[in-house]
C-alpha cells in the first residue's frame, strides 16, 4: 500500500477496517542525540529519496547521511556535501514494495535498545519503507512509517528469533496486533506516535533480524486479532509469567479485563499451588518449588533457550532466579529515583501481592541522614522493579532476604523471584514451549486470553 500520506493515530476502541499504517520512533526525545549517521546499504538494488532539504539529492545504494544538530540548527551532509534542512527531512524508497526482505531499508546507527532496562545498548538497525527526522525538544528525532503488517514481521523476531515453531510465531504476531490496534497505551501520544522501538511499548529493530518465518507469519495471519466483548484486546506480553499469570490491574491502572486473568500456565492446577499466591506463605512455597507449568525450567531447559530468544536477554534464568543487591546500590538507587536522603535501608517489607504473586506495595524502612527511621512504600510494578535495582529487578514476583552486616543496617538484600516481566497476559516462553508440544496458535491464544474469540477485521 502507498504510505506517502500517512493516516492519523491509531484510535482507542476502533476496529479499522482496512490495514493502518503507524508510526514508530526510533530516536527519541529523552535519547538526547544530536547526531546521526545513515547509510544507504551496498546490497539494495533500488535507491532512496530524500525531501526536507534545499536541493535535490540522488541517494544510491552506498549513500551516506550525516545529521547533526548544532547551535540549534541542522547541518546535513550526503556523501560529504553540505545541505540545508527547509524542514521535516524524510528518507524514502523511491519504489514501494508489498513484501520485505532480511535487512532491507536504511541503515541507522547506534540507536538505544533496551532504554531504561539492564540490557540497554546500542545497535544497527535497518529500518524500512519512510524515515521522518526532525528537531525535538532541542534534540533530533527519527521516526519510522510504515504499514502494520510490515511493521509485525519485524516485531516477532525482534521479540523471539526465526527457529521458533511457527505456531508460536503466528501467535506472538496476532498478539502484537492486537496490542497496537487496541491502543490502550499510547504513550507516545505527545509525540504523534502509535509506539516506540522498544520494550515500554513493543521491541522493533526494523528489518535487522527479519527471517522468511516472521514474514509468513504475518501474511499467514494478516488482520487477525484477539476479540473479546466487541473490542480488541489489550493483548499484553512478557518474556516468562512464572508459572502464574498475574492480572493487569496488578500492575497498571485499577481496571479489570475479563481476558487478562490469574490462571496457571498449565493445562492442569499444578500441586506446586497450595493457595492464592496473595498469602505469603503460599508465595514463598510457591516460588521455592518448580511446578511443572508451560513456562518452567522443569519442562524447557533453560539452556536450550538461547536458539529461540532474541539476542537482548543474556541472563538465561527466566522461570525462577536471584538477584543480590548491596546496601550501597540499593540506598544509591532509592535516593535517585525518590529524591529522598536515605542514609541506609533496613528493611523491606511486603505489603500486598497480585494473585500472581507480583508484589504491589511495598515498604522501605530507612534511616534518614539524621537517624531517624522513615517509611517509604513503593507502588506497583514498574517502581518497585526500577527501585529495587539499577539494573532494574527480574520481575516483581519475589521474597527478600536480608543480609546481615556489621551494623544495624544489612549489609545487602537477597531477592528470589519468579518470571521476567510484568507476567500478563501472553507469556512468550510458555507460549514456546506450548507450540513446540504440538499446540496450534489458536489454542496457544485461547489459553492466554481465556474468553477471546480470533476475527480476521481486514
Amino acid at each position: 500500500m502507498p504510505i506517502s500520506a500517512r493516516n492519523k493515530m491509531l484510535k482507542q476502541n476502533h476496529i479499522p477496517k482496512k490495514e493502518p499504517v503507524v508510526s514508530i520512533g526510533i530516536i527519541l526525545p529523552e535519547d538526547g542525540v544530536n547526531e546521526i549517521d545513515i547509510e544507504i546499504p551496498e546490497s539494495l538494488k533500488e535507491g532512496y529519496s530524500i525531501d526536507g532539504i534545499d536541493k535535490s539529492a540522488e541517494l544510491k545504494p552506498g549513500s551516506r547521511i550525516n545529521l547533526k544538530l548544532q547551535d540549534g540548527k541542522v547541518q546535513v551532509k550526503i556523501n560529504g556535501e553540505d545541505f540545508v534542512i527547509i524542514d521535516e527531512v524524510s528518507v524514502h524508497p523511491d519504489n514501494q514494495k508489498k513484501a520485505l526482505a532480511p535487512q532491507e531499508g536504511i541503515k541507522v546507527k547506534n540507536v538505544i535498545s533496551g532504554r531504561d532496562y539492564h540490557w540497554k545498548k546500542h545497535i544497527d538497525v535497518y529500518i524500512p519503507d519512510i524515515v521522518k527526522i526532525k528537531v525535538v525538544d532541542d534534540v533530533l528525532f527519527l521516526c519510522n512509517e510504515l504499514p502494520l503488517e510490515h511493521y509485525l514481521m519485524c516485531v516477532s523476531t525482534s521479540e523471539m528469533n526465526a527457529s521458533c515453531p511457527d505456531a508460536f510465531v503466528e501467535a506472538q504476531t496476532i498478539t502484537a496486533r492486537s496490542w497496537i490496534l487496541a491502543a490502550a497505551e499510547q504513550k507516545h501520544k505527545d509525540l504523534g506516535l502509535d509506539a516506540c522501538n522498544d520494550d515500554c511499548c513493543q521491541r522493533y529493530q526494523g528489518t535487522t533480524h527479519l527471517s522468511q518465518q516472521s514474514i509468513l507469519g504475518s501474511l499467514t495471519t494478516s488482520g487477525i486479532v484477539a476479540i473479546y466483548d466487541d473490542q480488541i484486546c489489550d493483548a499484553r506480553y512478557s518474556k516468562s509469567c512464572g508459572g502464574m499469570m498475574e492480572t493487569f490491574d496488578s500492575i497498571w491502572e485499577e481496571e479489570e479485563h475479563a481476558y487478562l486473568k490469574n490462571i496457571p500456565d498449565s493445562a492442569t492446577q499444578p500441586e506446586e499451588l497450595t493457595g492464592s499466591l496473595t498469602e505469603e506463605e503460599n508465595f514463598e512455597h510457591w516460588v521455592n518449588t518448580t511446578p511443572k507449568t508451560y513456562c518452567s525450567s522443569a519442562i524447557l531447559n533453560e539452556q536450550e533457550l538461547k536458539q529461540y530468544l532474541g539476542t537482548v536477554d543474556e541472563k538465561g534464568e527466566y522461570f525462577r532466579w536471584e538477584r543480590y543487591v548491596s546496601q550501597e546500590d540499593l540506598t544509591e538507587n532509592i535516593n535517585k529515583h525518590h529524591n529522598i536522603s536515605a542514609k541506609a535501608v533496613l528493611e523491606l517489607n511486603v505489603k500486598k501481592r497480585g494473585g500472581g504473586g507480583r508484589v504491589i506495595y511495598l515498604d522501605v524502612i530507612y534511616l534518614d541522614e539524621s537517624d531517624n527511621k522513615k517509611q517509604l512504600t513503593l507502588n506497583k510494578d514498574f517502581s518497585i522493579r526500577q527501585s529495587l535495582d539499577k539494573s532494574f529487578l527480574y520481575s516483581s514476583a519475589f521474597i527478600v532476604e536480608s543480609e546481615k552486616g556489621d551494623s544495624e543496617a544489612p549489609a545487602g538484600f537477597m531477592f528470589k523471584g519468579a518470571g521476567w516481566g510484568h507476567g500478563v497476559g501472553f507469556c512468550q516462553i510458555g507460549a514456546l514451549s506450548m507450540a513446540l508440544q504440538g499446540n496450534s496458535s489458536e489454542k496457544i491464544m485461547t489459553h492466554y486470553f481465556p474468553g477471546a474469540e480470533l476475527k480476521t477485521i481486514y
